[in-house]
């Protein structure tokens, strides 16, 4: 027999009852939506059917072509301008190379001080190196040293001497090697902290002179003069005195005779420090200050070699080409304006002084006048190559003129205003063309080229549109410069590009505009 607690039964049947009304409540309100699902499905299928429906008269509105359309553009009186953009670097008109050699008592050429650095600026009277404890002499001048000069030489070469030492120590210009040009070549020497050469009174000879222009100071010691030695009196840059044997001074015999012939020799006496100029310690240059643009040797070299290059006579800037772009500077009109952008000349105007290419040779082709320098060609002399020492040899030919480096196409602008610094970037902006005033400039699509070759632009004013015959000038970056055959074109004025529909006259049925060929 089992007691149960009447309360407790009747707690639990109520809450029996609410899951039951709960789980049909649930089925309810599935069946409701999935009803709703089913009729927004049918509806969306009877409209898509619906839309699908079309008569024959809205699928042939639907077919047929756009309403004709058209772009426009303006008519410009500004002048339209090709330029070309080049990117070149600065650099000095005139490049010289100096070349050693061996000086007088000397058995090898060597180099044993280079002074000048890169970069340096020289003036008259430099020491631009010291081979084999000589030194050699920077003086400003039109062509290298041929032979070695001596008191009562006459020639050009004596004159040069001496117009290079008149501003230092006003030196007479008279053409022959007398006791006023002994005196200043021995204060170029002091000055350059050397001891000067010297040799037994003035030549006697009067035949030409040697172009090796070997010293020849044969009896110097035996008259009790003092020869030159193969050392200078100073250490030479190199911690220790230079060396030499001044018996080798005695080398050959006879004196260097002068081209204009020499006057009669006066008796002979002590030699005379400065009575002697070898050419193996003088290095002409066209123009002076000089820079050093670059070293070559270092010391113990051998001096046979180039040692150093100079560069003189104002700057230029040179600027790579394509074959392209050298045509098209080639045919530069005069009156073509060339500005310097971006780097040490920024907004400066130029000139254009050389083109050259590797068909060009040395001289390059000259575009009013030479880049600078002496004749815009530029030679690599040499100091010295003779057995006893020759002429300080340099290009002083001149300006860079000279062969594209490497077979490749360059052009050498000539800036105005002052010197900027060496190995500058440079921007160049060439004028190639520019359309003449009174032109006018259009889109290049607005300009309508028919079979013939005839050219005319599509006004379009006050719903109208006419046809104005033009002569197209030439085109550049999207326009063409034009001249109106018809004074009814003007500034301002509306152009049509392109047409949508039925095509302009002369125009094709896509509306794509013609050029000017």
């Amino acid at each position: 027999m089992s007691l149960e607690d009447p309360d407790e039964t009747q707690v639990d049947r109520p809450s029996a009852g609410r899951a039951t009304d709960t789980r049909r409540r649930s089925r309810r309100g599935l069946v409701v939506a999935a009803v709703v699902l089913v009729l927004f499905g049918s509806s969306g299928s009877v409209w898509w059917i619906a839309s699908q429906a079309r008569t024959p008269e809205q699928r042939a509105a639907d077919a047929a072509a756009p309403p004709p359309s058209r772009i426009t553009g303006k008519v410009s009186d500004q002048q339209l301008v090709e330029r070309m953009e080049l990117t070149g670097k600065v650099e000095t008109a005139s490049r010289t190379t100096i070349t050693g050699g061996r000086p007088q008592g000397a058995d090898r050429a060597v180099v044993t001080a280079l002074p000048a650095t890169a970069g340096k600026s020289l003036k008259a009277g430099a020491v631009v190196a010291e081979v084999s404890g000589r030194p050699v002499l920077l003086l400003p001048g039109r062509f290298p040293a041929y032979r070695d000069l001596k008191a009562g030489d006459k020639g050009p070469d004596v004159q040069q001497l001496q117009r290079a030492l008149q501003p230092l120590y006003g030196t007479a210009v008279n053409g022959t090697y007398g006791p006023a040009t002994v005196e200043a070549v021995r204060k170029l020497y002091v000055a350059a902290g050397y001891e000067a050469p010297a040799g037994q009174g003035p030549s006697t000879t009067g035949g030409g002179g040697s172009a090796a222009g070997t010293a020849r100071t044969g009896g110097a010691a035996a008259a009790g003069g003092t020869a030159p030695r193969g050392g200078a009196e100073t250490d030479g840059g190199t911690g220790t005195a230079p060396g030499g044997d001044g018996g080798n001074a005695t080398r050959g015999s006879g004196g260097s005779g002068g081209t204009g012939g020499a006057s009669a020799p006066p008796a002979a006496g002590p030699a005379k420090p400065g009575e002697v100029l070898p050419a193996a310690e003088v290095a002409y240059v066209g123009t002076l200050p000089a820079t050093v643009v670059q070293v070559t040797a270092a010391v113990g070299d051998a001096a046979d070699k180039p040692l150093l290059v100079l560069g003189s006579g104002g700057r230029q800037v040179r600027a790579v080409l394509s074959a392209d772009q050298r045509t098209r500077l080639r045919d530069l009109p005069a009156d073509a304006v060339i500005r310097f952008g971006t780097g040490p000349y920024e907004g400066r105007e130029g000139t254009l002084g050389s083109l050259n290419s590797p068909s060009d040779g040395k001289n390059g082709d000259q575009q009013g006048g030479t880049s600078g320098g002496q004749s815009g060609a530029a030679t690599a002399g040499t100091a010295g190559t003779g057995p006893a020492g020759t002429a300080a040899g340099n290009g002083n030919g001149g300006g860079n003129g000279s062969g594209a480096e490497g077979g490749r196409h360059e052009a050498l602008f000539v800036p105005t205003g002052a010197e900027a610094e060496e190995g500058s970037t440079q921007q160049i902006a060439v004028e190639l063309r520019r359309s003449p005033k009174g032109s006018l400039t259009v889109p290049v699509s607005a300009v309508w080229t028919d079979l013939g070759g005839s050219s005319t632009v599509t006004v379009a004013e006050g719903g109208k549109e006419r046809n104005i015959p033009v002569e197209v000038l030439f085109t550049h970056e999207g326009l063409s410069a034009v001249h109106a055959l018809d004074e009814n074109l003007a500034a301002g004025q509306t152009v049509v590009l392109v047409r949508r529909g039925n095509p302009a006259d002369g125009g094709s049925e896509d509306g794509s505009g013609g050029t000017d060929g």
